[in-house]
């Protein structure tokens, strides 16, 4: 038996996993066959040879980045306890912090990525409702068992706990102010809670702290014009450069 299709099981997650960090690290665009080759310790030849192009290189990482995520997914959505827990379980992997930059930055390159492509936006919006079953199955479960009594359809929970996440999410990645993984967590877990008809003493929240917001009136325009004059100013070093 030759011992090629052995080899090509141990080198191919080696390569898309070496894609994945490259993407992270320097964007889609700046994915180059030489810098995932140094990266995964392979030839580029080697790379060339299991995934002939960029295009395709690209393309796979996002399915083996998905499937990694669902995997991650299916752990917490398949385990015992209540529903509630599966929740909480659910919302810890995605915001787990040693992983979470890293990960999220991928994503962000991706969505950027696939936004200019109609085939590849179809690809990710076929992700999101890979993304959606987790929530919708514990919200489910949660219900028949009588532990959740939402005022909302099960899909309609489902779309808006997913859109707030990537809202929060953003938020974090993108350092806004107040924006941290512990509030992220905090206010969608209370999120969750209201949605689904469970109090926040049985869930085991707390309201979520207030957070003191920019003042109003001539100060917030001034933070806001500043925040814009140093966007352009950036911009204008990119062009420059």
């Amino acid at each position: 038996m030759s011992p090629r299709p052995a080899m090509g099981r141990v080198r191919r997650p080696q390569i898309l996993d070496a894609a994945a960090r490259v993407i992270a690290r320097r964007g889609v665009t700046g994915l180059r066959l030489a810098d995932v080759a140094e990266e995964a310790g392979v030839s580029v030849g080697s790379i060339q040879h299991y995934f002939g192009t960029r295009e395709r290189l690209l393309s796979e990482a996002f399915a083996h980045e998905l499937e990694r995520a669902l995997e991650r997914w299916a752990a917490p959505a398949d385990g015992s306890g209540d529903a509630w827990g599966r929740l909480v379980a659910l919302v810890d992997i995605v915001l787990e912090p040693r992983t979470f930059r890293e990960r999220w930055t991928r994503w962000l390159q991706f969505w950027a990525a696939y936004a200019r492509d109609a085939r590849l936006r179809r690809a990710l919006g076929r992700a999101y409702d890979l993304w959606r079953r987790p929530f919708a199955r514990a919200f489910q479960e949660g219900i028949d068992s009588g532990e959740f009594r939402p005022a909302l359809p099960v899909d309609v929970l489902a779309d808006r706990a997913v859109a707030l996440f990537d809202g929060l999410v953003l938020q974090v990645l993108l350092e806004a102010p107040g924006a941290t993984l512990g509030r992220a967590r905090e206010l969608f877990l209370d999120s969750l809670a209201a949605d689904l008809g469970v109090s926040g003493a049985r869930a085991g929240l707390e309201a979520p702290a207030p957070r003191e917001l920019p003042a109003g009136g001539s100060d917030a325009l001034a933070a806001a014009r500043g925040v814009v004059g140093d966007v352009g100013d950036r911009v204008g070093e990119v062009r420059a450069g």
